[in-house]
Parts: structure tokens; sequence; C-alpha cells
């Protein structure tokens, strides 16, 4: 069996905080010796599809980073997002195949370019190498949560009532996330501080307007905690507070929260397409009472859900050593 805390990995991502969870995930249950790199490509091959044009060296602004050259080798890569795939292509070809590629997410091209692909289901993948999952891998656990309320004790310490951290992201090209869409979350928001006991903690992501973030500081600032920016405490959040409730827009908040076991509740966001992927993946965890829908009266209760990311992580130690 092979050992992997001896292999050497690379994992690649755009720097965003969603795909950096989900490879950093996997690589910590793999127990892997990694690098993160952060892949930035050139115009066009920054907005084409993948596929269009071949992937080169001359396609990275940052090719250095990846550059054989001048970087050890990896034994292992785990992409995740359409500009890693370029890197992972350009050093598989690189490495004449004596790298063993791992991509997390829909590709959009043929999974066969990998050695493995882990996709959600609600993307309707399927093939020989890939491995389906509920959630969006990620690298949430107790020890990580633990370490990071340490950080912020003296700060929730303060917080008498049950917190309820609400995670809000933004308008995207599956969802609309308006002023009027606002105004709704916002009335909702007056009702569940009305019918429920807690102290509301409401934390924005990079995605979010500032027209959001204006609308609800004006609204909710007096009696509430809203987020000024400073630090991150959205894994400490996790730690201590009693219920999470995420905006339909963003797979990965919602699965990073529901890994956290704590009760989940979704604010339905209005759709932008008759064909929504995460329309899909919201249905599933409603049917499999991983969350709810966001209603007047929070409760208590527990999900079935399984960290997947360990579960991945030891079906894919089987293909490397049957591979090798």
């Amino acid at each position: 069996m092979t050992n992997f805390k001896n292999l050497r990995a690379w994992c690649l991502t755009d720097g965003s905080a969603g795909m950096i969870s989900q490879v950093k995930g996997l690589a910590d249950a793999l127990n892997l010796n990694f690098e993160q790199k952060t892949i930035d490509l050139k115009f066009p091959w920054n907005k084409l599809p993948v596929g269009i044009l071949p992937p080169s060296k001359i396609i990275f602004n940052n090719y250095r980073k990846i550059s054989l050259e001048s970087n050890i080798p990896p034994d292992i890569i785990i992409s995740c997002g359409k500009r890693s795939i370029y890197a992972s292509l350009h050093l598989k070809k690189s490495l004449k195949n004596k790298v063993f590629s791992i991509h997390i997410q829909n590709p959009k091209i043929n999974p066969a370019h990998f050695d493995l692909v882990v996709a959600p289901a609600h993307d309707d993948l399927k093939g020989k190498n890939v491995l389906q999952t509920d959630l969006a891998l990620n690298h949430i656990n107790k020890s990580l949560l633990s370490k990071e309320a340490e950080l912020y004790a003296a700060q929730f310490s303060k917080i008498e009532k049950p917190i309820c951290a609400i995670f809000l992201g933004g308008q995207n090209r599956n969802y609309r996330f308006d002023i009027s869409v606002v105004k709704v979350l916002a009335d909702q928001i007056d009702k569940i501080i009305k019918n429920n006991d807690i102290q509301l903690y409401i934390l924005f992501s990079r995605r979010t307007d500032q027209f959001i973030i204006e609308y609800l500081k004006e609204r909710f600032l007096d009696q509430n905690i809203i987020w000024n920016g400073e630090g991150n405490p959205y894994l400490a959040l996790m730690k201590f507070s009693k219920y999470l409730i995420c905006t339909a827009d963003s797979v990965s908040i919602i699965s990073e929260s529901i890994s956290s076991t704590k009760p989940v509740y979704i604010f339905r966001l209005p759709s932008l397409k008759k064909n929504n992927r995460i329309e899909k993946f919201i249905t599933m965890l409603l049917q499999k009472n991983y969350a709810r829908l966001l209603g007047e009266k929070l409760k208590d209760f527990t999900n079935s859900y399984e960290n997947e990311t360990f579960q991945v992580a030891r079906m894919i130690e089987e293909r490397y050593n049957k591979k090798a």
C-alpha cells in the first residue's frame, strides 16, 4: 500500500475560497504533502470554454509557479475549477502521464483526460473514472473549527443568546439577488428575530454586492451583529452558532455549513435558469434532510450526512494503488 504522506501533490485552483476548501480538504484527507498553486490565465483562455484552444506554457500569466524547470514535479495533481484544468492537462502532457491527476467538479470536457474526476451528483456526470458526491468536498472538520473558534473566543464569549449566523452570497449566473430579493430576505429575518430567542450574526462573502450590505446594515445593525470586514469569523461561526442560514447561490458554503453538523436553513433565491443544477442540489438536500428551507421558526434537527471527503479519499487510495 502506498504511503501518501511520501507523495508530493500540487493543488491547483483560481484562488477562490470555495475551490481552495475542496482541494485542501481532499489533500488533507489523503494525508498528502501538498502545495497550493493559484492559476492565472491570459486572454482569451481565461474567457473561453476549456478545449477550444490547446493548453501550453504561453497561456499562463504565472507559469513559473508550475514550471517543471523551477519546481520538483508532483506525483499527484488535484485541480478544481476551469482555470486549473489547463494547468492539469499541460502538466499531464509534460510529465508524459507520469502523474496521477484528480479533478474536482465537472470539467466540461471528457473525464478521460484525468485519472479521476470527483463531481457532485447534481452535475449528472458519469464514467468509469467518475466518483459522485452529494455535497462539494471541503476541509471542514471538528479540529479545524475548534482551532478557528479559539481565535474568536473572547469576542463570542460576550454573546449571551444562541447565535444564528447568516452566510450571504450574491447574484450569479444561476440566481437573481437584487434589491427586491434583499427586502424579502429582510422581512424573513424580521420574523425569525421575532419568533426565536437568538442573536443574529450576518456575514458577507466577497461576492455580496454593496447595496445588499448597506441595506441590511441600515435595517438590522442596531440590535444585531453585522460583520465589519475585519478578520474572517466564518469558520468560528460554524463552531459557535446554534443555527446556520445560507443563501442558495453557493454550493460550497451550503456544503461546508452542513459538514459542520449544525442545523442548516436555506433561503431560496429566484432562479435565472429553467434548468438550474443548484436547484437540483437543494432539492436533494431537502429530501435527505441535510438542510431545510428557511421559515419563521428555527428548530433543532440532526442531519444524517457523513463526511464524504474522507470517503472519497479512501476510494482514491484504492484506485491509485491498483494503478501503481
